[in-house]
């Protein structure tokens, strides 16, 4: 019986992982930043079903980079949530309701809720919560827990996968502009927003040391328009999807451009300057008109907006390493030294 007991003593432990295996998680999963710092605790309250719930919190000499996340783990299938939880009124209503409520007091504003018929891993389930925008509709995504308690809105992963391959899945670099070294063992992906001013500050920096090491990197940029706050970046990111498809070798230059003249463009006038620059150079306005104003073009951006989101990247500009985020900060000075330490140079 003795014997019995401590094999079945054993076996309960063995699911649970060492604290050190989820503080190594997420440390590939938060971003990096200078001087970070990352704790993992496990904890005793009450969360979404099938899952042990731990606290990570990450502390940095980067004021602006640091936050307490749940996470939550699988005994069973090893499923990862990190993110945050949301209790779900315990009433009768359907299900979607009960979401739509919470989630349009959360975000301040009216949303429809889809649940996903068939469960994930774990008996979660999908959830999509969409709320109409000057721009069309924009969704967020989360989960529910088999328990129908907790709503759940963060980045879902595996411990036994690392966290950057699930990141750059999740983003999808089908709509990034590549250039640089394929075969590169450095791999850079930019998210940015052209209107943003530390967008602008940062690609003044990166921009050169990128040109003079295309040799050296992988490089891929990803609009992210901050469209809530920023009244011109979806047709700035807009503009840039056209040139892309219409002149890709004209690319770069146009994101150049546009970062360059921030502090003179608005938003009344940006279907000139857009057109203007086409016509200065070269380029195709009639192609590029087209794919501009097209409703499908300016949802797969928005799509794409929330992609972002979901991986838990919702602030520019935002650069990811080999796979791993960096804090930017206020200056960018520790991206600009992770980025200069991958490419070998000082």
């Amino acid at each position: 019986l003795a014997t019995a007991v401590t094999c079945v003593s054993l076996s309960a432990s063995a699911q649970y992982p060492e604290i050190a295996t989820l503080k190594a998680y997420a440390a590939r999963a938060l971003p990096r930043c200078a001087g970070s710092v990352i704790t993992v605790e496990q904890l005793n309250n009450v969360g979404p079903a099938n899952f042990v719930s731990y606290g990570a919190t990450q502390t940095s000499t980067d004021p602006t980079c640091g936050k307490k996340q749940f996470f939550f783990y699988s005994p069973t299938t090893k499923q990862t949530l990190l993110g945050s939880k949301l209790p779900l009124p315990n009433d009768a209503r359907p299900l979607e309701q009960k979401i739509a409520e919470v989630a349009s007091q959360a975000l301040n504003d009216p949303v429809s809720v889809t649940v996903a018929p068939f469960p994930l891993p774990d008996g979660i389930r999908a959830v999509s919560m969409t709320r109409s925008t000057k721009n069309g509709p924009f969704a967020y995504h989360g989960y529910v827990d088999a328990s129908r308690q907790w709503l759940l809105v963060g980045t879902r992963g595996n411990l036994q996968t690392d966290p950057a391959q699930t990141l750059i899945d999740s983003l999808g670099l089908t709509a990034a502009m590549r250039r640089g070294n394929p075969k590169a063992k450095v791999k850079i992906i930019e998210l940015s927003d052209f209107q943003c001013p530390t967008c602008a500050k940062s690609h003044k920096k990166v921009e050169p040391l990128i040109v003079k090491n295309l040799s050296k990197v992988d490089y891929f940029r990803l609009d992210l328009p901050l469209f809530e706050h920023h009244e011109w970046a979806l047709q700035a990111a807009l503009g840039a999807r056209a040139i892309q498809h219409v002149a890709p070798k004209k690319y770069w230059e146009y994101t150049n451009f546009v970062f360059a003249n921030q502090e003179t463009i608005t938003q009344p006038t940006f279907d000139k300057v857009l057109k203007d620059y086409c016509e200065d150079h070269d380029i195709d306005w009639a192609a590029v008109e087209k794919i501009y104003r097209s409703p499908a073009d300016s949802a797969a951006l928005l799509e794409q907006v929330s992609r972002a989101f979901d991986a838990g990247i919702n602030s520019t500009p935002t650069y990811i390493v080999n796979g791993q985020v960096m804090g930017f900060g206020p200056e960018g000075t520790f991206t600009l030294e992770q980025i200069r330490k991958a490419i070998g140079k000082k």
